[in-house]
Parts: structure tokens; C-alpha cells; sequence
């Protein structure tokens, strides 16, 4: 029997071959990690400073909640403000949904009181670290924009009608304030240290202000001294003297106090919403559509943050070794206009000082300086002992004073601690006896600037193209010092 025989294979070309076998996997292409995003963040009752930013992040992102603390009548606290916290997150238009209050006994060291924040938070974010009072700060730093900047407007209420634009005409037309020119100098004065919170150092000088005036009085159509009206004792008085011998010496109307105007509530301020906090916004916003040019200075403030938020031309003063002055770093303008975290620049940029201009500022100064050089000796006597048994090279020594650091700077939190917070303010908000820096000590520094921070003052006020004219008064104000001694003997 004759089997079949296999057919022959037809040859199978290697391009049929490859085409038969099955495609091979892609490989998994790994991009990065998507950005974890807070559904939440904590914050003090008394943090009003940050309020501003984290407003911007909560308007921003409709997702976003907050968790305030406020005291629940156990301590008093007169920096408890979640109350007006709240109910600025409210006129920006923040859900009551997304804003939570959660009472505690204090608003400071209470561990009790941080668990029952961080239970609240943990309803709206379960897994991921919770954010706390400097994510504002952070959110605008990474999303600034124009688009935002609109945002803001349009929440705070800041674009004026034709309305509101003549009842704010009318109300400076009352004050005597030009209602348009050309350059337009906005002074932000700042007492909140003296009066009870935190960093005095940042507060306004009187002779300050004066020695700015003096300067460039010349260079500008008006110059405003807005912000707070004073320490409790002048409650603005000074600011007045400043004005009087303005008009005396050097123009019978270039200078301005308009310190707490939204106190006045005479029917013309109230007819364009001066009294609220939205109607302030609206008279910036006047100067700014009818000033060719507009400059805001002042010491750090949640204030001139807004300012920048909206767009003006801004710039805050900041003495060196300032304990908290990374964090406002954030905002600074880098390469293209942007932030180093990549969000457009508000122009909220830094004159940083080689001293605060007050005698208090300086004394503060001088014993932050002195507490950080004890910090470093005394770890660099720890990194001495570890190298004398086990040389280290250079990377290495970094990593041991990261790793030291901390222990070393919390020996001495608690001595900082006084001078960068209230326990040096002549008024207490809470109930503590008052420990005001002994007369003896400031007595030691000057008031003022000094030429140096004047110069530097000058190189952003200055207008562009100005040249100096000749004028009939010495501009030039000196640093001065008060002698207590002297002062005491003529009072006797």
C-alpha cells in the first residue's frame, strides 16, 4: 500500500514569517507620579494674615475645603478672628459647605484641640498629609495668573461701576485728595505688633514715613498714608503732625492720612461701600484706573498681598534675619515672569532691609541675630566632638547639621519664641501682664532708616526718567535717637 506522501512546504520568507508571529507588547510607558492634591487644609483662628491667599485657593478650587479653629470661651484670645475669617470666605463666595469651624479651648498648644481639627479635616481628605496655613501662599505661588487674577476681581468686587466710581470721586473730592494724575504714591502703615500680635518688628515708624516723604515729595501728585491709624497712644495723631508740616514746608496738597477711613461712615463713604472690606478694595482699584502710575509700599502685610493679587505695583519691606521670610519668598518673580514653583509672578517682590526703621524692630532684630549665633556655635561644638572621633568629609558634615539642627533650635524655641511673638508688645490682647522692652534698651538704637535701606527705598519710588529739581527744603531727614535721661530731666 503506498502511503500519501507529505506535500513538500512551500519556503516561507523570513518578511511572511515575521508578519505570522504576533506583535510584541509596548512597553509600558512610566510618566510621572500625578500631583497629589489636597482636598483640605487647617487654619488658625488667629492666622488673618494668610487669610487672603487661601481665600485665592478656596475661590480657585471649588474642591478645596478649610478647617478653622476658634476658642470656645475657655481661654481668652483676643487674636481669635475665625468669625471674620469665615465670613470673609463667605463674601468671596466659598460654599458654607466647604468651610468648617471646629471650637477648641486654644487656639495655641492645645493637643486636645489640633486632634479634633485634624478628625474634621480627615472628612474631606483620608489619606495624605493635610495642609496648613501657608498653602495659600503655596497654591498662589504654583497657579497664579491673569485668569485668576480676574477671578479675584470678580469675587472681591473689585471692578467699579460708573456708580461707585463718582461716590468714590465725590468721597476724595471731600478729603481733598486728587481724584487723577500721574504718579501716586500709596504708604501702608502697619500697627498690629504694638498692639498685641505678632512681629512688631514689621511695624510702621512714624519718622519712617516721614524721611520717605520728605524724599520724594517732589516725584509724586499725592502721596496716601493708609493702613492703620497708629499705636493706641496717637491713634494717628502723628500721621497728622506729618501732613501739617507738609503743607507747611513743601505743598499745601501732597500728602494724605486717610488711615481707617472705612471707620468714618459718613454717607458719602458708605454710598460706595467704604466701610466693608470689598470697598476698600474698590478705592485701590479707583486709584489705579486713574493714576497713570500707582506704587504700594509698607512692611510685610496680608494687606499689600491683596494688593499684588490684583495687580498693582507693589513692594514690601523686610529686615534681614527675618524669622519667617522664606515664606513670602515664594511669590518671588524668577526667570520669565514666573515663580520657581512655575506660576506667574503677583510682583509682590522684597526691599530687604539691613534693619527695621523703629528702635523696637531693632532691639527684636539684635536678639533673633544673637539666639541664631548661639544656635550655630553650639552646633558647631556638636559637629567638632562627632569629627575629633570619626572624620567626616564635607557631604557628610552637611547631613550631620541637618540632622542636629532641630534638636539644637528647639533648646531655644521658647527664648525666640518672645521675641517673634506678643511678649514684648506695650498692649496685650489677652489677659498676660505686660512685658514692654525696657526703655534703657531701645534707647540704645535709632529711629529711622538709615542711608543704606533709604537708598534702597528710593531705587523703587523713584519714578523712571525723573531728574531732580531744585528744591527750598532739605528732604534729607537723619536717623534720630531719643535720650530717656533727657527727656525726664526736662519733664521735671
Amino acid at each position: 500500500m503506498i502511503r500519501n506522501r507529505k506535500k513538500d512546504k512551500e519556503a516561507v520568507s523570513n518578511t511572511d514569517a515575521a508578519a505570522r508571529r504576533p506583535a510584541p507588547r509596548p512597553e509600558r510607558q512610566r510618566g510621572p507620579k500625578p500631583e497629589f492634591k489636597p482636598k483640605v487644609l487647617i487654619q488658625p483662628g488667629y492666622a488673618t494674615g494668610d487669610m487672603f491667599g487661601i481665600a485665592a485657593a478656596l475661590i480657585d478650587d471649588e474642591e478645596l475645603h478649610v478647617v478653622i479653629s476658634k476658642g470656645d470661651g475657655t481661654v481668652k484670645d483676643h487674636t481669635d478672628k475665625a468669625d471674620s475669617i469665615k465670613k470673609f470666605y463667605r463674601d468671596s463666595g466659598i460654599g458654607e459647605d466647604r468651610i468648617h469651624v471646629v471650637e477648641v479651648k486654644q487656639l495655641r498648644g492645645d493637643k486636645t484641640g489640633k486632634k479634633k481639627l485634624e478628625d474634621e479635616a480627615r472628612k474631606y481628605q483620608r489619606k495624605g498629609y493635610i495642609k496648613g496655613v501657608n498653602y495659600g501662599t503655596d497654591y498662589i505661588a504654583r497657579k497664579y495668573s491673569p485668569a485668576l487674577r480676574a477671578k479675584l476681581k470678580e469675587r472681591w468686587e473689585v471692578n467699579i461701576n460708573t456708580y461707585e466710581d463718582d461716590a468714590i470721586k465725590k468721597w476724595l473730592e471731600q478729603q481733598g485728595i486728587p481724584t487723577s494724575g500721574n504718579n501716586l504714591l500709596i504708604l501702608w502703615s502697619r500697627f498690629s505688633g504694638k498692639g498685641g500680635d505678632i512681629h512688631i518688628e514689621h511695624d510702621t515708624s512714624y519718622t519712617g514715613i516721614r524721611q520717605i516723604i520728605y524724599r520724594v515729595a517732589e516725584m509724586y501728585d499725592a502721596i496716601i498714608i493708609t493702613g492703620d491709624k497708629g499705636y493706641v497712644k496717637e491713634r494717628g495723631s502723628k500721621f497728622d503732625d506729618i501732613v501739617s508740616d507738609v503743607k507747611r514746608y513743601i505743598h499745601p496738597s501732597k500728602v494724605f492720612n486717610i488711615t481707617e477711613f472705612w471707620d468714618d461712615k459718613t454717607p458719602s463713604l458708605l454710598a460706595w461701600g467704604g466701610n466693608t472690606r470689598f470697598g476698600q478694595f474698590k478705592l485701590y482699584e479707583y486709584f489705579e484706573k486713574n493714576f497713570t502710575h500707582v506704587k504700594h509700599l509698607g512692611f510685610r502685610s496680608g494687606n499689600l498681598e491683596v494688593m499684588a493679587m490684583l495687580g498693582y505695583t507693589v513692594r514690601y519691606m523686610e529686615e534681614e534675619g527675618s524669622e519667617s521670610g522664606g515664606r513670602m519668598l515664594a511669590w518671588k518673580k524668577e526667570n520669565e515672569g514666573k515663580t520657581k514653583k512655575g506660576g506667574e509672578a503677583t510682583g509682590y517682590e522684597r526691599l530687604l532691609l539691613s534693619e527695621p526703621p523703629t528702635r523696637s524692630g531693632k532691639f527684636l532684630q539684635e536678639k533673633i541675630k544673637d539666639i541664631n549665633q548661639r544656635i550655630e556655635y553650639e552646633l558647631g561644638e556638636e559637629i567638632n566632638k562627632i569629627i575629633m572621633t570619626t572624620p567626616k568629609t564635607e557631604n557628610e558634615i552637611k547631613e550631620l547639621k541637618q540632622q542636629l539642627k532641630p534638636t539644637i533650635e528647639a533648646k531655644f524655641r521658647d527664648e525666640k519664641r518672645d521675641y517673634t511673638g506678643a511678649h514684648f508688645a506695650p498692649r496685650r490682647k489677652d489677659e498676660k501682664a505686660l512685658t514692654p522692652i525696657p526703655k534703657e534698651e531701645k534707647s540704645r538704637f535709632y529711629e529711622g532708616f538709615n542711608d543704606k535701606d533709604m537708598e534702597l527705598i528710593l531705587s523703587f519710588l523713584k519714578p523712571e526718567r525723573w531728574i531732580d529739581k531744585e528744591i527750598m527744603y532739605n528732604p534729607i531727614i537723619p536717623q534720630k535717637r531719643k535720650d530717656y535721661k533727657k527727656l525726664l530731666e526736662i519733664a521735671n
